[in-house]
């Protein structure tokens, strides 16, 4: 039975839910294991995700692999997924499944009525009723310290911002080990109550407040400012939680509360975006500042090459998962260890069996492809059949093998083309083979976009049940929204026909919030980032600097045309990845030495928090 009621699908896996992370670009995507094994999770590609229903990831962006943690609770896999790079669509959403909201609001409505009935009781009585309506507000509490973190103190709604998301993050993966409406310090995370719940968020958003304090202090003494970006990137991020508060039917002081606990107002909120804000762009130009040379790039190259360099590959999963029964009153029956080993045992001679015929063969990769439907389960094997390719993957880059049970056998430097291996899971094998490993010198592209988006409907017409008007648009909304990109491409020619000039044209027509308000400029797009229509026009053979094309864009909530001009070529693909790694390293150790020692102590507000 599931835990969690989603239509969501990525890649047409069912996913359970997805959560915005505690950092900036951060999510996190659940996925029951009911639904789906690691292995078919594995296949999602993450640089361009297929996704269907509602859901927190933002349209239009690619995403690496951070981390995969298995929750036994839950029985269920929690990913944690960091933006990669934009290829179009909305900037990143703020929204997050929530509890519905509490009688919080309702009931300090009520009082505020009785205030007013109070007040012709006499002076001293109103004055009292006047203290304890203001105590319920939440103004005492919201305002007062609730952590002190390397001398800059921080409220009770600072500090909570982070705690409820450490909170609900648990809450959601655990399958309700604690109960977040009752004291969280009486919660223990473990049979010998050495650590309650309360211990265990609060030290979490310790170490988060560590880095925001220090980032804070360097911006200060930098004497670095919220830039034009970064209070556009505050400006969104609130419109964007108005905008998740209105589809979940919430007003958005109630939505707030909701997310971040009883003592969030809307303008502590934007306090806490702007911090956010804030120490992402001094984060952002520290690292342009670093000034990375191409001898470090190489040098980082030849030092990381297994996860720099890109792997052509095929694999196969075959299950080690022994079946569960069902007792006579109906109650799941888990698989003994001998029962579990024994599926082990025959899982892996399978694989053997199955890397044995391949390697027989004079042609590997096609015995690879033609054998697959024969091995895997019975509910892949369609799939395998109709097609050939089912077990191939082209183009990945190694730092995002990192993750998968095969990564490391696959960058192992002494893996050849052509080898065939069997790799244990923890739950199965995989047989997988190399077919190349290569540094990949694909220049990648600066292009300016104009997006001309299909209207939609204001509302669903309930007289059709297969679609919704308030979501898809009807072809003569795609058409005019079509004629509209072939004027505006018109008018652009008619002009000097420059960068400079669509750019003029991309802020004063695009749909695009990412790009509409920079020229409609996307650099160094690599192959495979954007969506496939926009990705083949790009990198069509033959494609020259100052080309323009349009492009109609299929993607839920993108629906609609591009105009696309591409201004030219850039840094190639490993020279972008390892600028890229290298950065995150320096950023890393640069940031060690800003936290290091620093000490952070609870103040009055700390018994405030998660409520």
């Amino acid at each position: 039975m599931s835990l969690y009621q989603s239509s969501l699908t990525i890649d047409g896996i069912p996913c359970a839910m997805v959560l915005r992370g505690v950092q900036n670009g951060q999510y996190l995507a659940v996925f029951e294991r009911s639904a789906a094994e690691l292995p078919r999770i594995e296949t999602i590609h993450w640089d361009k995700p297929l996704i269907s229903g509602d859901c927190l990831l933002p349209a239009g962006y690619g995403f690496t692999l951070a981390d995969v943690a298995y929750s036994a609770a839950t029985r269920s896999y929690t990913l944690t997924l960091q933006v990669a790079q934009q290829y179009l669509g909305d900037v990143t959403a703020y929204q997050e499944q929530v509890e519905q909201l509490s009688q919080q609001v309702q009931e300090q409505q009520a009082a505020k009525r009785k205030a007013v009935v109070y007040t012709v009781i006499g002076v001293i009585v109103a004055v009292l009723v006047a203290a304890l309506l203001i105590w319920h507000s939440g103004i005492f509490q919201r305002g007062k310290t609730a952590l002190t973190v390397g001398g800059r103190d921080y409220s009770v709604t600072d500090v909570n911002y982070y705690f409820t998301y450490y909170m609900n993050q648990a809450y959601s993966t655990s399958g309700g080990a604690f109960d977040p409406s009752k004291d969280l310090r009486t919660q223990y995370t473990d049979e010998e109550q050495t650590k309650s719940y309360f211990d265990q968020f609060l030290d979490s958003t310790i170490e988060q407040l560590k880095k925001i304090s220090a980032l804070e202090t360097a911006a200060s003494e930098a004497g670095y400012t919220l830039s034009d970006d970064d209070k556009a990137y505050v400006d969104e991020a609130i419109s964007s939680t108005k905008k998740a508060a209105e589809s979940y039917g919430y007003a958005y002081d109630g939505y707030l509360k909701a997310m971040y606990g009883k003592y969030m107002t809307p303008s502590a909120f934007k306090t806490c975006v702007e911090r956010e804000a804030l120490v992402n762009g001094y984060q952002s130009a520290y690292a342009d500042s670093l000034g990375i040379t191409d001898e470090d790039i190489q040098a980082y190259y030849e030092e990381n090459a297994s996860t720099l360099d890109t792997y052509d590959y095929r694999y196969i999963y075959l299950s080690g998962k022994a079946a569960s029964t069902t007792d006579e009153d109906g109650n799941t029956v888990e698989p003994t260890e001998e029962e579990t080993k024994a599926a082990m045992e025959a899982a892996k001679a399978k694989a053997d069996a199955f890397v044995a015929a391949v390697n027989s063969s004079d042609d590997k990769e096609t015995a690879f492809a033609e054998l697959a439907p024969d091995y895997v389960s019975e509910d892949d094997k369609e799939d395998y059949e109709a097609d050939p390719d089912a077990s191939l993957h082209t183009g990945t880059v190694g730092s995002s093998l990192s993750y998968q049970s095969f990564g490391e056998w696959l960058m192992d430097d002494s893996r050849a083309n052509g080898d065939v291996g069997v790799v244990e899971s923890s739950s199965g094998y995989y047989a997988v083979m190399l077919l190349n490993r290569y540094r990949d010198e694909t220049a990648t592209a600066d292009i300016r976009h104009i997006l001309i988006k299909a209207e939609v409907a204001d509302a669903d017409d309930p007289a059709t049940e297969d679609v919704d008007e308030s979501k898809v648009p009807t072809q003569e909304a795609l058409d005019a929204a079509k004629a509209e990109a072939e004027d505006i491409l018109a008018q652009w020619e008619a002009g000097d026909k420059t960068a400079e000039s669509f750019g003029a044209l991309a802020e004063e027509y695009s749909d695009d919030p990412g790009s509409n308000t920079n020229g409609g400029l996307y650099e160094q797009v690599a192959p495979g980032v954007m969506f496939e229509g926009f990705n083949d026009w790009i990198f069509a053979d033959g494609r020259a600097i100052g080309d323009t094309g349009l492009v109609e864009n299929p993607q839920d909530g993108q629906q609609g045309w591009h105009i696309i001009y591409l201004e030219g070529w850039d840094e190639p693909v490993w020279k972008l990845t390892g600028k890229n790694a290298l950065t995150n390293e320096k950023l890393n150790t640069w940031l060690e030495g800003l936290t290091e020692n620093m000490e952070a102590t609870q103040g009055a507000g700390v018994k405030y928090l998660g409520e």
